[in-house]
């Protein structure tokens, strides 16, 4: 049910948000995650980890996309 109502709603985002802007936010994204996770490692390792790790490979992903 929930999937009938999201999944046209998010096609036509995808269709209306060129790829270099979704690529751009994907990039601020895994930025961010990476420098919240950063400071984080020292209180909360599993948390601040998981941030980093996720933000790394976001910003990893985004910028082997571009190279290829």
């Amino acid at each position: 049910m929930l999937d009938d109502i999201i999944g046209p709603v998010f096609d036509v985002i995808l269709k209306l948000v060129p790829t270099v802007i979704q690529k751009l936010f994907v990039l601020l994204a895994g930025l961010t995650a990476v420098a919240v996770g950063v400071p984080l490692l020292a209180g909360a390792p599993l948390v601040g980890g998981a941030l980093t790790l996720l933000g790394a490979a976001a910003v990893i992903g985004v910028l082997a996309r571009w190279a290829l």
